[in-house]
């Protein structure tokens, strides 16, 4: 048997945290409101196919649409929630890393929002135009879901009781205008990088830069994610 006394590791909490987050995932709403959100470009192409007018570029905008609230829904509201209810107080109450509950929660959830936003931009590729759709924008659309979560997670962290809500505003009212700017400012914004990496902006066409910018944007979001947990345990 083990020792009770032995500290956790790294490692062994973030596994504990991704599979307590899965069994919550499984057995509330969230899933399947998420599930329900990313059929929507299916129902579009579907409803363009039936009237004899194939959709065109702005399907894969709806994505990237969807993309900007699928993370937020999954990533922000679960990270706020474990903080606003307090639950993050108790754990750090145990000899366990600070780092491995958000670690924990990103594991479970970031992947499961790129799938989810991946299956349904290859579901509606096809309903559209009978043809799977160029990996490169499959890397674009998961990518963005990364950095995206990353986003979220900041957010949540600064504001968990309103985390999904304001990371929801921030794509809205902030990343998607930012992302049409002529100017350098956009390469602040998610949307405008996944559309360059995806090859569908008629502005910049560049995946290594697109590439090198998200993992910027994701770092900072991180970095605030790290340093207001640390503030929080304090």
């Amino acid at each position: 048997m083990s020792d009770p006394r032995t500290v956790p590791t790294g490692l062994g909490t973030t596994a504990t945290i991704a599979a307590l987050t899965w069994t919550r995932l499984l057995r509330g709403r969230a899933l399947w409101v998420a599930i329900l959100v990313a059929m929507l470009p299916l129902a579009y192409a579907a409803v363009t196919r039936s009237i004899n007018e194939p959709a065109g570029p702005e399907l894969f905008a709806i994505e990237v649409l969807i993309l900007a609230v699928l993370a937020p829904m999954l990533v922000g509201a679960s990270i706020g929630e474990e903080i606003e209810d307090r639950t993050t107080t108790y754990l750090w109450s145990r000899p366990v890393p600070r780092w491995a509950v958000l670690a924990g929660k990103l594991v479970a959830l970031a992947p499961l929002a790129a799938a989810i936003v991946i299956v349904s931009w290859i579901g509606a590729a096809r309903l559209a135009w009978d043809t799977w759709p160029p990996l490169l924008s499959c890397a674009a659309l998961g990518a963005g879901a990364l950095t995206m979560s990353f986003l979220a997670t900041g957010i949540a962290t600064l504001a968990p009781r309103h985390g999904m809500a304001l990371s929801i505003v921030y794509m809205l009212f902030f990343d998607f205008p930012v992302g049409i700017l002529p100017a350098t400012l956009r390469e602040l914004s998610v949307a405008h990088q996944v559309r360059s990496l995806a090859g569908s902006n008629l502005l910049e066409n560049d995946p290594v830069t697109a590439v090198i910018a998200l993992a910027i944007i994701s770092g900072v979001w991180i970095l605030i994610a790290a340093l207001r947990v640390r503030r929080l345990e304090t």
